[in-house]
């Protein structure tokens, strides 16, 4: 059995063995980096009590421990799959499991977006933004910090995105657009009301819209030339955080920006050249 799981079984241990393996489990980096008289001190007991857990657990003594639970651990940490968006971690997990399960959702998230791409969609998306004679860019919270990051890539290579820090100003961006110029709109749920409401007015204005959102039914994907859609992991309420969401919602930028890039590469690459710094530039 996996020492993790044996450490798990109170039943197992004695009272005073069970403190051992409280600290044990919640600090298990820290402890693997201990001297068995520091993890006395740390756990208020004795060496001749660790010894005797180390037995309890079929190991000759502590130097023994110390190396299957490091590899026992590693497994451990390995084995952690099917993460929940809404809470990714526990209250009891460590650190080090955290960040494992962060990257975990974060894996999980990333292929998952990457399964509903289509080869169709994304060219046609890429050739959108290219044709546009001006590329305006919706989107609220988190959403509008990400396409902010799109704008500054796009920016270096010699596209300009258009938009405004303000929702309410977002909105003239959508009232004076034209056929010619092409709609960045991003929403998780495809309801917010106000993203909404632009997306109804570039419609009006005949201007194409490249919709980014998690439901294919929603308002805004009614009014959307292309969709490109997110996983749907999230709950709307009681979740830790909308991470998924949102590493959904920059991996797909990632890649509308490295679609566009590679568009004319040989350009686009020397263009992120730094240029040389001249003694008259001070």
């Amino acid at each position: 059995m996996n020492l993790i799981n044996k450490l798990k079984q109170q039943n197992l241990f004695s009272y005073n063995e069970q403190l051992i393996v409280d600290y044990l489990l919640a600090h298990p980096e820290r402890s693997l980096k201990m001297s068995i008289y520091e993890l006395a001190t740390q756990t208020h007991s004795s060496t001749s009590t660790i010894v005797r857990l180390c037995k309890r657990c079929e190991l000759s003594g502590f130097k023994e421990f110390k190396i299957v639970f490091a590899r026992d651990l590693e497994n451990y940490y390995q084995q952690v799959k099917n993460i929940d968006a809404n809470n990714p971690f526990d209250q009891q997990d460590t650190d080090l499991m955290i960040a494992n399960k962060i990257a975990k959702l974060t894996s999980e998230t990333v292929m998952t977006t990457q399964r509903l791409l289509s080869d169709h969609k994304l060219k046609h998306a890429t050739e959108m933004l290219l044709a546009a004679q001006n590329i305006y860019a919706i989107g609220v919270s988190g959403n509008f910090i990400r396409l902010r990051d799109f704008q500054l890539k796009l920016l270096r290579i010699g596209y300009c995105i258009r938009t405004f820090d303000l929702q309410a100003e977002q909105y003239y961006l959508a009232l004076n657009s034209h056929p010619q110029d092409i709609a960045l709109i991003v929403s998780y749920s495809g309801t917010t009301a106000e993203v909404v409401n632009d997306a109804k007015t570039f419609y009006q204005n005949h201007t194409p819209i490249l919709a980014i959102t998690g439901d294919e039914h929603s308002p805004l994907a009614k009014y959307a030339t292309e969709l490109l859609l997110l996983p749907t992991h999230e709950r709307t309420t009681y979740k830790v955080s909308n991470f998924s969401s949102q590493l959904a919602v920059e991996y797909l930028l990632n890649v509308l920006y490295s679609c566009i890039f590679n568009r004319n590469f040989e350009k686009n690459y020397l263009s992120q050249k730094p240029t040389p710094i001249s003694k008259f530039d001070f």
